[in-house]
This record gives C-alpha cells, sequence and structure tokens, in this order.
C-alpha cells in the first residue's frame, strides 16, 4: 500500500481537503458578518474531518483513477479535473441527502444514520455556498498531484555502479 504512495496520497486528501473545506466554510461565516473566533476554525475542521472523510476519500480514489487512466501528471489537468469532479460529486451526493433527511429516513436505524453522516458533508457544502465544491476540488487536486508525482516517477535508468572487488 505504501511502495507506491496510497497511504500518503490519501492522507493527504483526507487531511488537506476537509482542511480547505473548512477554511472556505469558516471563510463564508466570517464574510457574512457572523461574529467567528480563530478557534471555531478548529472545531469546523474536527467536524469536517469527521463527516467528510467517506467522501473526501472516495474524490481521492475517483481522481487517481481517472488522472491515471489519463497518464498526466500535470498540476493543471489535476486542478481542472478535480474542480469538475468535485462539483459533480456534490451535485449528485445532493439530492441523496436530500432525500434522506427529508423522509426521515436517518432516523429509522443504524443504516440509515450512517447515511445521514456520511452524506452530512454535501448537505454542509450546499448550505455553506455551492461555488466551493469546484475550489475546493482544484485545490486538494494540486495537492494530490503533486504527491502522486513525488510517489508515481517514471522508472528511470539507473546506473549500477560495479564493485571494484
Amino acid at each position: 500500500m505504501t511502495r507506491r504512495g496510497s497511504l500518503a496520497y490519501y492522507l493527504a486528501a483526507w487531511v488537506i481537503g476537509c482542511f480547505i473545506v473548512s477554511l472556505l466554510v469558516w471563510f463564508g461565516q466570517t464574510r457574512s458578518g457572523a461574529a467567528v473566533a480563530a478557534p471555531s476554525l478548529l472545531a469546523i475542521y474536527f467536524l469536517a474531518l469527521v463527516f467528510g472523510a467517506v467522501d473526501t476519500l472516495f474524490f481521492a480514489f475517483l481522481l487517481r483513477r481517472v488522472m491515471h487512466w489519463w497518464g498526466t501528471q500535470i498540476v493543471w489537468i489535476w486542478l481542472l479535473t478535480g474542480a469538475g469532479l468535485a462539483t459533480a460529486l456534490m451535485l449528485s451526493l445532493i439530492p441523496v441527502y436530500d432525500r434522506i433527511f427529508n423522509s426521515g429516513a436517518w432516523n429509522r436505524g443504524p443504516l440509515g444514520f450512517l447515511l445521514a453522516i456520511v452524506l452530512a458533508g454535501p448537505g454542509v457544502i450546499r448550505d455553506s455556498g455551492m461555488w466551493h465544491a469546484p475550489v475546493e476540488g482544484a485545490a486538494t487536486a494540486a495537492v494530490l498531484c503533486l504527491v502522486d508525482r513525488a510517489f508515481n516517477r517514471p522508472a528511470e535508468a539507473s546506473d549500477a555502479k560495479q564493485s571494484p572487488a
């Protein structure tokens, strides 16, 4: 799992992606005139790590598959693809979130509660502004491109030195 940097890649996706989400949500709250203290950024970040983990890891998985399929490690292509992929994921997950919460299925058992937790991230992004999705996706994809590039270098011809013995 770590030979190709998968652990580093998905950990970076989770930590950096959730921080970007929480920073934009916090910034949106401060711009709206609400009195938001700096420690609330840490609270938002903690909640983003909990409720955004599955969504962020799924985004990172899809992004990596698409980029390896295309065979590119160019940052701006990852950036644009990440923006589009994040927007598409949010637009597809928000109706599922609405259906679960509007029907009351989230309090009908453990599966509904688990789905509500997994889908809470898209609901927060929708409520704080859909403009976050492409920005978050692009920024996270740029970082993930650099991590992927660091671990998935093309095979370089190494000159094997012979020992003098």
